[in-house]
């Protein structure tokens, strides 16, 4: 009786949530056996593929629980390792005379020092990441959308030059004042007297 009280107050599993975990597992084994046929034949067969795959769910379990040791590591190796790279195209400029010759290793040596710099970027953006920044703009013109919160990295130039227009406009509240402080006057009264001349003799008045 208790059995089957157990299995009726047990959840039960959802049957479309269990394919889902066979998918993904299928895709993660798929993942890690073709990366370790590939690293093993780049070797020349003599590693052992098994514990290749083994190594690399380790090291996907370690960025799931937020541990990003493994990764800071892996770019400052990659970084010294394109740093030697600099250097050692560097020290074969000197034996060189033809002029082909000489820019073919000059630009393998800036390529690696390029690629040097953008790793040792990612890894500073690793370590301590940028917060993204947006601007807010308020609406002052009449019948006009604006999308506020627009990433600064994501405006344009056009967006740019209509949040400075909509700035830029004639009266700018300050301190809860009007800038301009003049008031509409009364209108002025036309003098009826002047609206119409008489028509002159200058015979009879010289």
């Amino acid at each position: 009786m208790n059995k089957k009280t157990d299995d009726l107050n047990s959840p039960k599993s959802d049957p479309k949530e269990e394919k889902r975990k066979i998918i993904r597992a299928e895709i993660n084994l798929n993942t890690f056996t073709s990366s370790a046929i590939a690293i093993n034949q780049l070797n020349g067969d003599d590693l052992d593929e098994v514990t290749i795959m083994r190594e690399m769910a380790d090291s996907a379990r370690l960025v799931k629980t937020n541990n990003l040791g493994e990764i800071e590591g892996m770019l400052m190796t990659q970084a010294k390792t394109l740093e030697y790279f600099f250097y050692k195209n560097l020290r074969e400029l000197r034996n060189l005379r033809m002029i082909n010759q000489i820019q073919a290793i000059a630009d393998l040596a800036l390529s690696a020092q390029n690629q040097s710099r953008k790793t040792l970027i990612a890894l500073a953006e690793l370590k301590h990441p940028r917060r993204t920044t947006f601007i807010k703009q308020q609406n002052n013109a009449v019948n006009q959308q604006v999308n506020n919160e627009i990433p600064a990295f994501l405006a344009t130039k056009k967006e740019e030059k209509e949040i400075k227009s909509t700035n830029e406009l004639l009266e700018m509240k300050k301190h809860e004042q009007w800038m301009d402080t003049t008031t509409q006057g009364t209108p002025i009264k036309i003098d009826s007297s002047m609206e119409t001349m008489e028509s002159v003799n200058w015979r009879n008045n010289p």
